[in-house]
């Protein structure tokens, strides 16, 4: 079984740029991310359900930009700290974000945070590839 998996990260690593694993791996986490805030948001109200999908989500996406797209092999703990404060001030625009969008402008949930998904990936890039997972 290790085996196989190493020839698939093989594969993955060769085959795919450093642009191209982004887009698919941060497509995933933010897929994940945006179908937990849908379903919690049936629930709870948009604040609460922002904080529960920013926790689960930012877990998931750390390890995997860190790994299967930076390929870093820095410190993990000062990595997935600069990490965690890039989200955290994520958070804060996405909650400013909703907040004028959602209760000042009405518009639905579901959309306000697809808008923001879309605006918001060329930050997280930037931000991952210049300062986060740097070796």
């Amino acid at each position: 079984m290790i085996g196989l998996y190493s020839k698939i990260e093989k594969w993955w690593f060769a085959k795919f740029p450093e642009q191209i694993r982004f887009v698919l791996v941060g497509g995933f986490n933010t897929m994940a991310a945006y179908v937990l805030f849908v379903c919690l948001n049936f629930v709870f109200s948009y604040h609460v359900t922002l904080i529960i999908t920013y926790f689960l989500a930012v877990n998931l996406s750390i390890f995997t930009m860190r790994y299967y797209v930076f390929r870093s092999k820095g410190n993990l703990l000062g990595q997935y700290s600069k990490a965690g404060l890039t989200y955290l001030s994520m958070l804060a625009l996405n909650y400013v974000f909703l907040y004028i969008t959602i209760d000042g402008w009405g518009q639905e949930s579901w959309l306000a945070q697809a808008e923001y998904t879309i605006l918001s990936t060329i930050v997280l890039y930037l931000m991952h590839k210049k300062v986060n997972f740097t070796n």
